[in-house]
């Protein structure tokens, strides 16, 4: 007898299997939608720079910019595995996926976390934008790993103490046929002695950190539009922008790559890779009391860069190389003026946002007014150093100077006909920082801040056309009044 089956027959059968199912055979899982948007508008004071056209002067221009735009989902399967994902809006990367990460952590004193995260690397780095005293972190922020795809162990074994070890990869994608998975390195290590004395409004945080290992980028070309393409490529090593995002590449150290054939266009990589190897030493120190907290940050970072430079049209090779040292620091004081207690602000060898004992709006119906809110009033001191100064004829940068720079640093090409690499701008810079920040709740924040660089000699617009009609100028000193409306949840 030949055999038939229904579809309701099927839906009735997995009915009875599911309703025999035990109800723990199914997981608990929490989650909630989390985002966030920073708009900022920004004044920039450049000194003796001059108002040109050209696309690479963007940098020092007053602009409005949506600093920040994120959208995700935060939560956790039966309570001890957690998860994140968040997508980032804007930015300069084409990679959509900010953050996406699991975190194993059925013991909390040695969990496993595996995806994109921020690295166990800075103090700064590993408090949260919404959260960050100033509207940009520090100099140092430029050299750690930040978030990376990669492995992590980390917890917290003893009250206070916490550390993570990382492996990671310093891309989304590898670049070349190199045998090495996760050829990064990182580890932390921070302690609050004040949980040990059991003292509820304070925080005594010391931390230290290094980071090392090898990563691999392609050198490029020139993107000028004005001129003829350059044959020579380039890659770069280690560059800063100044802390409140006004001009870009106030210092640049670049490795040479291959050399094109002539005739080629804008924007043209290398054949060949070229090898950087990061060693990079931080120490932390937070102390809180109350309202008052004094921050600081050293980062020590060494970099060995080494490459086969090709000229492609002789197919002659040279080895090419540079080394650098590079050091930044800062240190910072914030007060909160409404009173709110840092330590309750501290947890995990991190800070996070502090919470208004008032808040601007009590509720959605109430009157404007009904609180104030929580203010805070801030100072940083930073600074950066490179070992690479710039020197030579130009290295005055007078305002008709064609170029900031120190040609052929380190190991460079000989009898080839390439350029070799170089060191631009101002190889060393301090920058002063108030802020006034204005906490309407916990979820609503506006900032003001005002920043002003000094060069340890006069920088100019790196990659304009340097053409006789089109000059840059050159500036010591850089002004910047920035301000900051922003929302989480």
């Amino acid at each position: 007898m030949k055999k038939t089956f229904s579809a309701n027959r099927v839906a009735m059968a997995v009915a009875v299997i599911c309703a025999g199912a035990s109800i723990p055979a199914f997981a608990q899982v929490e989650a909630k939608v989390t985002g966030r948007v920073h708009f900022d508008v920004r004044n920039i004071d450049d000194g003796g720079l001059n108002a040109i056209t050209d696309r690479d002067s963007a940098s020092v221009g007053d602009n409005f910019e949506i600093r920040r735009a994120r959208i995700g989902m935060v939560g956790t399967i039966n309570k001890d595995i957690a998860f994140e994902l968040v997508g980032n809006a804007v930015g300069s990367s084409t990679n959509f996926v900010d953050t996406a990460w699991i975190n194993y952590g059925f013991n909390k004193a040695a969990q496993f976390r595996a995806g994109r995260f921020k690295q166990p690397f800075s103090l700064e780095e590993l408090t949260s934008s919404n959260s960050i005293d100033f509207m940009e972190r520090s100099y140092g922020n430029q050299l750690v790993p930040q978030k990376k795809l990669g492995l992590m162990l980390h917890g917290e074994p003893l009250a206070g103490l916490v550390y993570g070890i990382s492996a990671y990869q310093d891309g989304f994608n590898e670049v070349s046929n190199s045998n090495y998975l996760g050829s990064k390195a990182a580890v932390r290590v921070a302690y609050n002695a004040a949980q040990a004395w059991d003292s509820e409004d304070t925080v005594v945080h010391l931390g230290v950190a290094n980071t090392q290992g090898n990563s691999q980028t392609i050198p490029a070309n020139s993107g000028n539009t004005q001129e003829a393409a350059s044959t020579t490529t380039r890659a770069t090593i280690v560059a800063f922008r100044t802390e409140n995002r006004g001009l870009n590449n106030v210092y640049r150290l670049q490795i040479a790559g291959d050399k094109l054939i002539t005739g080629t266009d804008y924007n043209q990589t290398a054949n060949n890779a070229v090898n950087i190897n990061q060693n990079m030493n931080g120490l932390e120190l937070a102390l809180a009391k109350g309202p008052f907290k004094f921050q600081m940050e050293n980062f020590d970072s060494k970099y060995d860069a080494s490459g086969v430079s090709q000229d492609l049209s002789t197919k002659a090779n040279t080895n090419v190389s540079v080394n650098a040292r590079v050091k930044a620091q800062y240190m910072e004081f914030m007060y909160n003026i409404t009173g709110e207690d840092w330590s309750k602000a501290y947890k995990g060898g991190a800070f996070s946002s502090i919470t208004p004992k008032s808040i601007f709006m009590k509720d959605y119906g109430g009157v404007v007014g009904n609180g104030i809110g929580a203010w805070q009033v801030g100072y940083r001191a930073s600074k950066y150093e490179s070992s690479v100064p710039v020197v030579g004829a130009d290295a005055g940068c007078s305002a008709t100077a064609i170029k900031c720079e120190t040609a052929s640093t380190g190991a460079v090409a000989v009898g080839t006909g390439l350029i070799g690499n170089r060191a631009q701008n101002s190889e060393s810079a301090k920058t002063n920082t108030y802020a006034l920040n204005w906490l309407l709740n916990a979820n609503a924040r506006v900032m003001f801040n005002y920043a002003e660089t000094t060069f340890a000699h006069p920088v100019i617009m790196l990659d304009v056309n340097q053409s006789s009609n089109i000059v840059s100028g050159a500036t010591d000193k850089e002004r910047v009044i920035s301000v900051r409306t922003q929302v989480n949840f």
